[in-house]
């Protein structure tokens, strides 16, 4: 198995992990001027992703864990471990 459980949501874990990325992009791009002259330019506070990334891993592994990739004692471990960091 790899995951799947909730697969009617086609890994909605995944667009997670791509919305991520794609704001991550957004905010290399924060202080640059668009075609309009307009650079939003938000603070370090609005443009943090860890939080987005920690959500998607965790989404993924409650996938893994109703899928039956692993226990729950596994789940915990890796719940525990994204708290830490």
């Amino acid at each position: 198995m790899s995951g799947g459980h909730f697969n009617s949501n086609s890994y909605i874990y995944y667009r997670v992990y791509e919305f991520a990325d794609e704001l991550e992009n957004e905010i290399q791009n924060n202080d640059k001027p668009d075609d309009y002259g307009y650079a939003p330019n938000y603070g370090k506070e609005v443009t943090k992703i860890e939080e987005i990334r920690r959500l998607a891993k965790l989404m993924k592994e409650i996938d893994y864990l109703y899928s039956g990739d692993h226990g729950e004692d596994t789940f915990m471990k890796v719940v525990a471990n994204q708290n830490d960091s």
